[in-house]
């Protein structure tokens, strides 16, 4: 049994978590406006980090941020901070094995989320069957249809419109474009960008076909090359040559978050791998063509960007069997210079 202890007034209904990755959680946060939902004082838990997301978000959400590394002091005060909170539900739509623990020993009544790691099975009371690994469906499909069982479990009716509730994606605006674009040189609908890197989650495309594309583009449109140090794999071959064109802008760990935002929101399109950078774009309402992996769980039907103007690319193969890096080279760098073109 949890250990007894004292309880604070309700501030939240429920507490929703997703302590995960930048684009783990642009998927994640649409989830709050499922049916079962309604009229809660819905609050957040994410990874520290990420909270210009939920203060960018439109309606802003109520969050919390927290490190996800384990240790007595993090997982005390978490389990402090459940206490002055007090939620009657908690959803994990993806945290940490001691979060879970967490909300069982913080005594939350009930407690969603999907039985899969071992830590699912011992302190979920409400846990769903969801086999993710099988990639049969989107992640913010997931993320929904997490909610609606686990409240049907708690007694509640499933929503009866929940395929049209999955159809909304996370809406962000950006704090100030105007300052930033003045301190950059730079101009509102006149460039592209470009943001080859990643985290390594996933297949990426070549670094010379990202650069290839910028040589087609050069001449044509101004173009904004992103990244920070974590993108150094792809970035540092094509560095060089991709400062060597005229009309490219270097601002490869220049931009601050809010400052990325900024940046994003102002393009005419954003081109990049299955990375945070194309969620963010999405959400801002800008045109993104995406590169991904043909393998299940990085497909773009697991994880595609999620917006108004969506587009992606991935090599048409069938099978996850013995796929090497180089599957990627099938997208042909002519085939996305033409859909670049109907932006420009």
């Amino acid at each position: 049994m949890p250990k007894m202890i004292e309880t604070s007034p309700r501030q939240a209904h429920t507490l929703l978590v997703r302590m995960d990755k930048l684009g783990d959680l642009v998927l994640s946060l649409p989830s709050d406006s499922h049916p079962a939902l309604r009229g809660q004082n819905i609050h957040w838990a994410i990874t520290k980090g990420l909270e210009f997301v939920a203060e960018q978000s439109i309606p802003k959400r109520k969050f919390t941020s927290f490190s996800k590394k384990f240790s007595p002091v993090n997982f005390f005060r978490f389990v402090f901070w459940l206490k002055q909170l007090n939620p009657f539900h908690i959803v994990l739509l993806h945290a940490p094995w001691w979060v879970s623990m967490a909300s069982w020993w913080a005594g939350v009544p009930v407690r969603i989320g999907p039985l899969s790691q071992w830590h699912s099975y011992l302190f979920m009371n409400f846990g769903v069957r969801q086999k993710r690994s099988l990639s049969t469906q989107h992640e913010s499909d997931y993320n929904f249809d997490l909610i609606d069982k686990g409240f049907v479990q708690v007694g509640l009716k499933g929503s009866h419109n929940l395929e049209k509730v999955k159809e909304s994606f996370l809406k962000l605006i950006a704090p100030n474009p105007n300052g930033t674009l003045q301190q950059h040189r730079l101009k509102s609908q006149s460039y592209v960008v470009l943001h080859p890197g990643m985290g390594g989650s996933a297949f990426n495309w070549p670094s010379e076909s990202y650069l290839e594309v910028a040589r087609l583009l050069n001449g044509e449109v101004p173009i904004v090359v992103t990244g920070t140090l974590q993108d150094k794999k792809y970035l540092d071959p094509i560095e060089e040559e991709l400062k060597s064109l005229p009309q490219v802008k270097w601002l490869v760990g220049e931009l601050s978050a809010h400052e990325l935002l900024n940046v994003l929101s102002q393009a005419r399109c954003v081109l990049a791998p299955s990375t945070g950078v194309i969620h963010l774009a999405a959400s801002l309402g800008v045109p993104v063509i995406g590169i991904y992996s043909p393998k299940r769980q990085e497909h773009p039907r697991r994880w595609g960007p999620k917006g108004p103007c969506v587009e992606v690319f991935f090599p048409a193969t069938s099978t996850d069997q013995q796929l090497r890096p180089d599957v990627m080279t099938e997208i042909k760098v002519k085939d996305v210079y033409e859909s670049l073109k109907n932006y420009l």
